[in-house]
């Protein structure tokens, strides 16, 4: 993300599986971002992120790791699919102490209709 920096003492907290109907407006290619875990240990984080509307609500989410690249040649822009996705919230203070809280959708299974 590049702003790892920022982040101050953050907590995620899981929220509910949503599953819903909804339209991929935009595909992201697969990525591989490497990191260094914990311990210092290189690392490998996979993910395709995509852009999903139900015609009222639009949302950014991704697919990770192994998951990621079983959907690779099986989702097209335009397509419908019924979607499950867990969601989180993260909330952290940055270097100022302000409150700041992000969103995050990950996609746990996907089919086309």
């Amino acid at each position: 993300m590049g702003r790892g920096s920022q982040y101050i003492n953050y907590k995620i907290k899981k929220l509910e599986i949503m599953e819903k109907t909804m339209k991929i407006q935009k595909l992201l290619a697969i990525q591989d971002r490497q990191y260094n875990d914990q311990q210092g240990q290189p690392r490998v984080f996979t993910s395709m992120g995509m852009v999903l509307t139900d015609g009222i609500d639009t949302l950014f989410a991704e697919a990770t790791g192994d998951y990621a690249r079983s959907l690779v040649g099986h989702l097209n822009e335009g397509d419908w699919v019924r979607v499950q996705l867990s969601m989180s919230v993260r909330d952290w203070q940055d270097q100022q102490g302000q409150a700041r809280y992000e969103n995050k959708a990950y996609v746990s299974n996907i089919k086309a209709i």
